[in-house]
């Protein structure tokens, strides 16, 4: 007698949110004739169920850090700290105190190589910013110059946004690859545990059959068929030697 199976479909390969609706939908049209369905049955619909509560607000959870306004704020004031040195420096180039004069000229000599750079990526920035600040640290002429232009406290701001800055993208990258690495694991979770319940359905109506086992098994191969296409029209994401269900 020849074996009644599923169509294949590689569910690891579906985005989270094509796997969270073939594995709801095909929780809420078993849970509709459970009572006829075998024990091996039930207990892989029970672990579905299970894996999927687990699985759904990793993905219904907004995909957006919870530091990324604080970034990007940061990165703005950083910013804006540097155009107001620029924006004194360039004021007392152009004015008549001599004294002020010459040390805006020298300094706008140290800062404008810097100035460049600000539409570098962020991180990258960081890095510039942080050298900027030491080689201007190390050289007392530069501190003075900044004095005389009142750009001194300014640099300062710019070392603590800086600063501020680079731990709260540091922090980020560690939130979002624990985020990333627990929502993979689940992943891999549920569509196990989908695989699972796929198999035993099988085994009952090739070997226990009856009328709502027969016709819960009809319409999850159409549901199977639906999702299965999904991946064809290029909604979905490949992901390497994944096992099929």
């Amino acid at each position: 007698m020849k074996k009644i199976q599923f169509t294949t479909v590689y569910v690891l390969r579906l985005s989270v949110d094509n796997i969270l609706g073939l594995v709801k939908s095909t929780i809420d049209l078993a849970i509709l004739v459970r009572t006829e369905l075998g024990d091996m049955v039930n207990a892989t619909l029970t672990q579905l169920i299970n894996d999927k509560e687990k699985f759904e607000p990793m993905v219904n959870t907004p995909r957006k850090s919870e530091l990324t306004d604080e970034v990007n704020a940061v990165h703005s004031t950083r910013k804006s700290l540097f155009s107001e040195t620029k924006r004194i420096v360039t004021l007392h180039m152009k004015g008549r105190d001599s004294t002020k004069k010459a040390a805006a000229q020298s300094f706008n000599f140290f800062i404008t190589p810097y100035w460049n750079k600000l539409s570098d990526p962020m991180n990258t920035l960081t890095g510039i910013l942080h050298e900027m600040i030491e080689k201007y640290k190390s050289e007392p002429e530069l501190q003075a110059e900044a004095k005389e232009l009142s750009v001194d406290s300014i640099m300062l701001e710019i070392e603590t946004a800086n600063i501020k800055f680079n731990a709260l993208f540091n922090q980020r990258l560690a939130d979002e690859a624990n985020r990333e690495s627990s929502a993979s694991a689940q992943k891999t979770t549920v569509c196990a545990s989908y695989a699972e319940f796929s198999n035993a359905l099988e085994q009952q109506v090739n070997f226990a059959p009856n009328e709502n086992s027969i016709k819960l098994f009809n319409q999850l191969e159409e549901l199977r068929k639906k999702y299965q296409n999904f991946g064809a029209k290029g909604k979905d994401e490949p992901e390497p030697e994944t096992p099929k269900a």
